[in-house]
């Protein structure tokens, strides 16, 4: 497993979670600024109850956007705030319990946010699966980049579809 050093490409990163992962999204926060990496706390801001869905939007909007290299989400079980992530095209959004899925979730679907579950890991365990992750290149030759090829194919055609439904107008296939 390769390890994550400052060096890496990720410079900055967006992270975002509800009450379920605001402790764990502290020390996230925490470990990724002692390593120079430029973090932007997109909320919750407090452990109050909230609605993860539109935090997962607006973590997976900033990294569509480019405005940061890759995005973090935490919930209770990384579910829910993985599927908000999802519906923002451009976004891969993987949810990641060990350093197994961190480390395929990048190498063979070049996922852009790590998505994991606050109540099913230590911030140690996180956190290592949080550096696996950003030290695996994507695996971009092949069928692994075959296959994110289609993914973006079918979301092209997705959104295509629901421009011409915007505007009225009929579609033939997907």
């Amino acid at each position: 497993m390769a390890r994550w050093t400052t060096s890496s490409v990720v410079r900055r990163v967006a992270i975002g979670a509800d009450h379920g992962g605001f402790d764990l999204k502290a020390t996230l926060v925490r470990w990724l600024q002692s390593r120079g990496v430029e973090v932007a706390d997109l909320g919750t801001h407090s452990p109050e109850p909230c609605d993860y869905p539109q935090i997962g939007y607006k973590v997976a909007s900033a990294v569509a956007q480019k405005r940061f290299d890759r995005g973090i989400l935490l919930c209770k079980s990384g579910i829910g705030i993985a599927i908000a992530a999802n519906k923002v095209p451009g976004i891969r959004a993987g949810v990641c319990g060990d350093l197994f899925d961190a480390e395929r979730s990048r190498a063979h679907n070049d996922t852009n946010i790590l998505v994991m579950g606050a109540e099913k890991l230590s911030p140690a365990k996180a956190t290592k699966i949080l550096e696996t992750w950003l030290a695996t290149p994507f695996e971009s030759g092949g069928r692994h980049g075959r296959r994110v090829e289609q993914l973006v194919a079918i979301e092209r055609r997705l959104f295509r579809r629901q421009k011409l439904d915007d505007r009225g107008q009929k579609y033939t296939n997907l």
